[in-house]
């Protein structure tokens, strides 16, 4: 009977297709894609599970001769791949010689310029022409000889006069404006100054103690963040 079933036509089987509709989404994920897609996820979750076990019980000061090896295939953190290019330890100590030299040449610089500024500003303010109240004096006895001028002088002249006073007064002003911008730009570039002298002062110190540890003449803090003291021999 089940013979006679099976010779019998039957209608082929076809698997379902993304609806037109839903076309924009790809192609239709069907079962065996899923069970593909679950084993691969469950897979890289177990391998990850176990990373971070073995990372969790790793001793933070493990060490091996085999680090050391330049014939090892390592060439992370303790590689030693790369060694030919490596300076030595002399050469990075001149070369932090020379960089500190060079800041000592800025620095020099920097506060060649600082004072130049500071001489700069205070002539300005020193000076008759820039200050106000001496301004405005000065410009008093100007205005006085000229109403005594103009008392004295016929009444054709006036007009000229008066003239010749609003241009002489808006040229001052003028001037007066031109000279507090450029006090200003002055002042701001000295702040600039003295910020840049502060950076390169830390850079030097910095750099100092760089050249200190080198020698081993200083103390310093681990990579645990535990401050030392280099031990001097005893006497």
């Amino acid at each position: 009977m089940s013979s006679l079933r099976n010779a019998a036509p039957r209608r082929p089987h076809r698997e379902r297709s993304q609806p037109s509709a839903r076309s924009k989404w790809g192609l239709l994920e069907k079962h065996k894609d899923y069970s593909l897609r679950a084993a691969d996820y469950n897979l890289k979750k177990q391998k990850i599970s176990v990373l971070s076990r073995k990372a969790k019980e790793k001793h933070p000061d493990e060490f091996a001769y085999g680090m050391l090896s330049d014939g090892g295939k390592t060439q992370g953190r303790h590689g030693q791949g790369g060694t030919q290019n490596r300076l030595s330890h002399d050469a990075v100590k001149l070369l932090k010689t020379q960089d500190q030299g060079y800041l000592r040449v800025v620095m020099a610089r920097t506060r060649k310029e600082i004072g130049r500024v500071k001489e700069q500003l205070a002539g300005v303010e020193g000076n008759n022409v820039g200050d106000p109240d001496r301004n405005d004096e000065a410009h008093t006895v100007v205005e006085d000889e000229i109403l005594d001028e103009e008392a004295q002088s016929a009444a054709e002249a006036k007009s000229a006069k008066a003239l010749d006073k609003s241009t002489a007064a808006a040229r001052l002003r003028a001037e007066r404006k031109k000279r507090k911008r450029l006090q200003e730009a002055r002042a701001a570039k000295l702040e600039l100054l003295k910020r840049r002298q502060k950076e390169i002062m830390a850079a030097a110190d910095q750099l100092e103690l760089q050249r200190a540890k080198m020698a081993k003449t200083v103390g310093g803090i681990n990579k645990n963040g535990v401050k030392f003291k280099i031990r001097e021999r005893k006497k």
